[in-house]
């Protein structure tokens, strides 16, 4: 048993230690000892191992650079992580984990492919690690490669527990984060047949959603030797980050959770309104000008914000395509678009555009769809978001052709494989209907405006890319 109440934290990325890690950190500075909270982090796939192992060598202490626009930094030695485990190399870790009174919440951060919704926002129960682990979990053996396969596995854990409710907390860009996790593992489970676990379930955990925001880039080569010049210490998996940062989570919790509005976290039933903000403008930000810039030879995403063209083209996107179609909003838009171009200045950040980048199939109808749905509707023409998705395609159709050297990661890039082998690989892009959502056969002179701008769009490349 632990001495204190306890969160776990599935996968352990730079994001997760900057931010949930770093504001259980800040609330325990406040608190008396034996009212503090701490993580145990665990990594759930092989090829992430390298990360845990170094903190477990630190126990689980790590330095965070936190880092403004005007290039000040602080280095703060994060400590609110005493455990970490492997559970891709030793699942049976998780019953060691979960059997424990003092474990209040999950939090998880994974990125959009993580949950391999369908198009209609089901479970994609044909995809071949979602089959792998429903089997694992109806044998009672095997090693999980999914969420699903070890959230059961934990689940499992707690249902025979006399105080076993727990609250599942997902940290990440996914709209409507915890209905959705809810709906697809509820599914998981349905098809593992665990009817008596389905029912513990709906009696025993909660799934609030959640925004969450700071810009954690993949840390440079140096930040080691940074940080021990900095304050004398060694240190195997430093992270930076940049010094703003925000998390509002649904009040819907199953038991006992750390007191985190006491650090500004957000309690709130309206987290819809922040998520919708945050995902639109920054994210949405974040994705559309890194293919241009990404085309254009840049490294770092403050590159494109020095670049006037594409400065331009953002507050275009920014003003007159999202702003006018946040219906509801917590706080003053333009004052948070001036903020979020602000942060994505910060030289000192130098966040890569081949992190911001990277899995943009399962992203694009999460950041920038709904823009273009929500314009359409009202009868206006998204330029802006026009321009920003002929590139995108242009970035995959030049990188898929072996024109464009990128170092491009994204599990669904067999979709895109499709189009381009197309025999007409924009009409094939136009007319997929994951990316789409059946928009554009709501409004076909969306489509014939677009592939017109994306051919328009290739051509201008030709030069560059031969």
């Amino acid at each position: 048993m632990s001495e204190h109440n306890r969160l776990v934290h599935f996968g352990i990325g730079a994001f997760h230690r900057g931010h949930q890690a770093y504001y259980l950190h800040l609330l325990n500075q406040q608190l008396p000892e034996e009212e503090r909270w701490y993580y145990t982090d665990v990594n759930l796939r092989e090829e992430t191992r390298a990360v845990p192992d170094a903190l477990r060598k630190q126990n689980g202490r790590f330095h965070f650079k936190r880092i403004g626009p005007d290039g000040y930094a602080d280095y703060i030695e994060i400590t609110s992580i005493d455990r970490v485990e492997d559970a891709s190399s030793n699942p049976s870790v998780i019953q060691t984990i979960f059997d424990d009174d003092k474990v209040k919440a999950i939090t998880i951060t994974v990125t959009e492919g993580g949950y391999y919704l369908t198009e209609s926002d089901d479970l994609n129960l044909a995809h071949p690690e979602i089959v792998q682990d429903i089997e694992v979990v109806k044998s009672g053996s095997g090693q999980p490669k999914t969420l699903f396969g070890y959230l059961t596995l934990t689940l499992l854990v707690r249902q025979k527990m006399a105080n076993g409710a727990i609250t599942v907390a997902t940290c990440d860009n996914l709209r409507d984060n915890g209905h959705r996790l809810k709906h697809a593992f509820g599914q998981f489970v349905e098809a593992a047949a665990l009817d008596e676990l389905t029912q513990w379930i709906s009696d025993n955990v909660t799934f609030p959603c959640s925004m969450v925001d700071r810009i954690t880039p993949v840390p440079p080569k140096n930040l080691a030797e940074d940080v021990e010049r900095e304050v004398g210490k060694k240190d195997l998996c430093p992270i930076m980050g940049e010094d703003f940062e925000q998390w509002v989570i649904e009040t819907k919790f199953a038991t006992d959770f750390p007191p985190l509005e006491q650090v500004g976290v957000t309690f709130t039933d309206k987290v819809q309104a922040f998520e919708e903000t945050k995902i639109r403008i920054l994210n949405g930000g974040h994705f559309g000008l890194s293919y241009i810039g990404a085309l254009r030879g840049y490294q770092t995403y403050d590159e494109n914000i020095r670049d006037d063209e594409l400065n331009a083209l953002l507050k275009q996107y920014h003003q007159n395509e999202v702003i006018p179609t946040i219906y509801e909003h917590p706080f003053d838009l333009e004052n948070y678009r001036q903020v979020i171009v602000l942060r994505f200045s910060n030289t000192f950040i130098a966040d890569s555009i081949e992190r911001i980048a990277m899995d943009s199939i399962s992203k694009f109808p999460q950041f920038i769809l709904p823009t273009i749905k929500f314009n359409l509707e009202r009868g206006y023409v998204p330029n802006a978001a026009m321009t920003l998705v002929s590139h995108w395609y242009c970035f995959l159709a030049l990188y898929l052709n072996g024109k464009l050297q990128f170092n491009y990661k994204d599990p669904y890039l067999h979709i895109a494989e499709k189009w381009m082998q197309s025999p007409e690989p924009i009409k094939a892009f136009l007319a997929d209907p994951d990316i789409w959502q059946g928009l554009n056969k709501r409004f076909p002179f969306f489509g014939e405006q677009l592939e017109e701008q994306i051919k328009q769009t290739l051509d201008g490349y030709q030069e560059r890319y031969p």
